[in-house]
């Protein structure tokens, strides 16, 4: 694809793409975007351990450059080493992206902001989302997850043309392709990951926002109305309540049923989705939900709560999947109930829907939505902004990490 020009016919040549760390779901994106050979990507990672994601490392960098800037003053040394045409940030809450920013207004370098935040998925100040305004006028152009996100980001002030799509994507061709291997010698994909014959699967971290509580009493009412012709329930992921959690389903007199394989590596992940009956994410509050791209790329019927970002974007009800409301339990039990009573014919024209809609969320579809968030930002960088964004950035820049 041809990168669009700026008003005196300049295209982006070099792209500096700021970010956290180099996971798996960052890697397929960033390599989809070096795959132009116009075009050269240096990833900047400022913080190289994640607690909350533990993704073996990713040491193929698949055509773009890596460096890592643990300090301010390594980000910039980073920034002026890669020379930008184009600065992206992954976010805009991080201290070093406001660095970043920051660096961006003084040389003159345009901003590109990726985003999957919406107006919903937290509690909203008016001081706050005024902050956010003021932060966000100093990028030209944005990348958002979706139509939720799409929005949010016009009330921040990104209007008009200046925000595209997509944003939260997955290589859907690894999740389908390790899916269909495991459909291919399923027992020993279930000896190996130690999963049961039928079940559903949530892949979550175990967290409050996921809402996994409230799952495990609608997965028992389930199972009061199914009996022994019940699946069980995979819950793959860590994190702080998995104690909480693990206790709730032997108090429910689930530990037979319920089964924790832990958190899973991206390897590990397709196989698990493969011989799953449906996919369930329940959550309270969710920018987007990966996951629901992962289990659809990999065949899966999907129930998705309506607080998911993903949720308008990804399920059709009644075609690939269903929507509820996450405090809605016996609702949730009924749908669980109804996916596991379908005929495996349905199920199967189900999560071919599935593929047919996440196809429109690939990689390829985030280079295409980027570099066009890229032509834009370069054709609006005569836009100056003002003594008050550029001082709210500065003063965002100077606090310490989070």
């Amino acid at each position: 694809m041809i990168m669009e020009a700026d008003a005196n016919g300049k295209s982006a040549k070099s792209v500096a793409f700021l970010l956290q760390r180099v996971g798996p779901y960052h890697h397929a994106r960033l390599r989809a975007l070096a795959a132009d050979p116009s075009l050269s990507v240096c990833a900047i990672e400022f913080r190289t351990a994640d607690p909350v994601y533990p993704w073996d490392p990713v040491d193929d960098t698949a055509g773009y450059v890596r460096h890592k800037a643990s300090g301010p003053r390594q980000l910039c040394r980073a920034l002026e080493d890669a020379a930008p045409d184009v600065v992206v940030a992954a976010g805009y809450s991080d201290t070093e992206i406001h660095r970043a920013a920051a660096w961006a207004l003084r040389t003159g370098v345009p901003l590109v902001v990726c985003s999957d935040s919406n107006y919903d998925d937290e509690p909203r100040t008016w001081a706050k989302e005024a902050l956010k305004r003021l932060t966000l006028a100093a990028f030209e152009a944005a990348l958002v997850a979706g139509s939720r996100a799409h929005e949010y980001m016009g009330m921040l002030g990104l209007n008009g043309n200046r925000r595209f799509r997509p944003w939260d994507v997955v290589d859907n061709a690894h999740f389908q392709r390790g899916a269909e291997a495991a459909r291919r010698a399923p027992r020993e994909t279930r000896t190996r990951l130690g999963l049961p014959e039928n079940y559903f699967i949530c892949a979550a971290r175990f967290v409050p926002k996921k809402n996994l509580g409230r799952l495990v009493e609608a997965y028992t009412l389930y199972v009061s109305a199914a009996g022994e012709s019940a699946w069980s329930l995979v819950l793959s992921g860590s994190g702080p309540l998995e104690a909480e959690l693990r206790a709730r389903v032997a108090a429910e007199g689930m530990a037979s049923r319920v089964h924790f394989p832990g958190f899973l590596q991206y390897e590990d992940l397709p196989a698990c989705y493969g011989l799953a009956g449906a996919l369930v994410l329940p959550s309270e509050s969710d920018q987007w939900g990966l996951v629901v791209n992962e289990a659809m790329a990999a065949g899966l019927p999907v129930v998705v709560s309506s607080r998911c970002g993903c949720a308008p974007d990804l399920v059709r009800v009644g075609e690939n999947g269903f929507i509820f409301e996450p405090d809605q339990t016996a609702v949730l039990a009924d749908l669980l109930g109804r996916i596991a009573g379908m005929s495996a014919e349905r199920r199967l024209a189900m999560g071919a829907r599935s593929r047919e809609i996440v196809a429109a969320f690939t990689p390829e579809a985030f280079a295409s939505g980027l570099k066009s968030a890229i032509g834009c930002a370069l054709s609006q960088r005569r836009r100056r902004s003002g003594i008050i964004t550029r001082a709210v950035v500065g003063a965002l820049a100077s606090r310490p990490p989070r």
